[in-house]
């Protein structure tokens, strides 16, 4: 079975990384449009959270802000409260190159 998505959005929410004993994470927010329909003028947004951890969650932090874009492939998953967050894999710049930094997306949330 394959769990991969990628998203591309704005950030809704402040970046920051919270550490804790042995792995550091930061938690955001993303607004995804959804395709255009034909015959109308609006467009729907979707808010999806996120969960990056240590180095992709520094990468985050460092090259992010509130309002701009991220391009990121990664995998759904449940937090403890039942509902989705899409854990970071790899973080995707302008098609330029992709970072990836292996992560167990069944850590801490």
């Amino acid at each position: 079975m394959l769990n991969k998505i990628m998203m591309t959005g704005r950030i809704t929410t402040d970046l920051n990384v919270v550490t804790e004993e042995d792995y550091s994470y930061c938690k955001f927010s993303i607004a995804v449009d959804q395709p255009k329909q034909k015959g109308v003028d609006t467009v729907k947004t979707d808010t999806f959270t996120c969960l990056a951890f240590d180095d992709n969650a520094k990468s985050v932090s460092f090259l992010y802000s509130k309002g701009g874009q991220i391009t990121f492939v990664g995998s759904l998953s449940k937090a403890p409260d039942n509902t989705a967050v899409i854990i970071v894999e790899e973080l995707h710049f302008q098609n330029r190159f992709a970072v990836k930094v292996d992560v167990d997306s069944r850590q801490h949330f």
